[in-house]
Order: C-alpha cells, then sequence, then structure tokens
C-alpha cells in the first residue's frame, strides 16, 4: 500500500501545480474581461466577466458568481474562449508555443525594433504576444545590448 501512496502523490502534486497555473492564468486577464463558454455540459455556458470581489477576482454571469478553479475541469474550452476573445493565452503561457516567437523575432528583427525604431521591450512583446521578460532572454540569446536609462529618455 505505501508504493500506491507514493506513486499517487506526484500526480496529485502535478495537479495542483496545474490548477494554480490555471487559475493564475486568470488572474492576469483585465478586469471587465469577457469570454463566452459553449458546450460544457456542466450548466457553465453562457459570457463570463471577470468582476471585482472580496475574495479576489471573481467570474460573473448573470447572478451567477464562480471563482477561477470552478473552471478548472473544462479548461481547454476556457482557454479557446479567451483565445477567441484575442487573448494571445498559448503563446504568452506555454513554452511549446514560444518556438513561433523565436522563428519571427530573429536577432536582425530585434535590433531594428529596439535599437532603430527605440521600441520599448514591452511594447515589442505587446507586438509578439508575449512577456517582456521573454524579450530580454531572446536579446540575452543573441548577445544583444540593453539601452541605459539615458539612452531609454531620448528615444
Amino acid at each position: 500500500m505505501r508504493k500506491q501512496t507514493t506513486k499517487l502523490l506526484p500526480s496529485i502534486a502535478k495537479k495542483g501545480r496545474h490548477l494554480e497555473k490555471f487559475c493564475q492564468i486568470l488572474d492576469d486577464l483585465p478586469l471587465n474581461f469577457k469570454f463566452k463558454l459553449e458546450n460544457t455540459n456542466r450548466d457553465f455556458d453562457g459570457s463570463w466577466e471577470k468582476i471585482p470581489s472580496q475574495r479576489g477576482p471573481a467570474w460573473q454571469n448573470g447572478s451567477r458568481i464562480l471563482f477561477n478553479s470552478s473552471f478548472y475541469p473544462f479548461k481547454k474550452k476556457v482557454f479557446e474562449a479567451i483565445e477567441k476573445e484575442g487573448f494571445p493565452l498559448r503563446v504568452t503561457y506555454f513554452p511549446k508555443m514560444r518556438g513561433n516567437i523565436i522563428s519571427s523575432l530573429t536577432k536582425e528583427r530585434i535590433e531594428e525594433l529596439y535599437h532603430e525604431q527605440n521600441k520599448s521591450l514591452q511594447d515589442i512583446a505587446k507586438e509578439y504576444g508575449c512577456t517582456k521578460q521573454w524579450i530580454m532572454l531572446l536579446m540575452e540569446k543573441y548577445g544583444l545590448n540593453r539601452r541605459t536609462r539615458s539612452e531609454a529618455r531620448k528615444g
């Protein structure tokens, strides 16, 4: 029986990490963000809007209010609905999709956007649907220098 318990613990811990990541993704969405769910087979169908509440961000559909973890059992449908509303979820949060960013953000392209057009890391990240930290990692990988504060202010 001890072996069974040992085998179950990693899967339980893994599910907890996935649930935590899922909730973080929903927390990162802006207030008043809306998405529509269809065919959930759980009476979750309809338009959901992110609202503030005393317990933290919540999702409202009419008089019904839910928290992030309530959506977890059908996270795939939630992700699809969020992406349909224009939030670049897969590129921003899932590393497997970041290969697309690397292929389109070459060293030359970053040099052009950052150094020649004087775009900020945040502007580049928004344009490519990722985080500014990801752009900084690419710059480090390509051996590109960042602007100093005084150089950034001049731009």
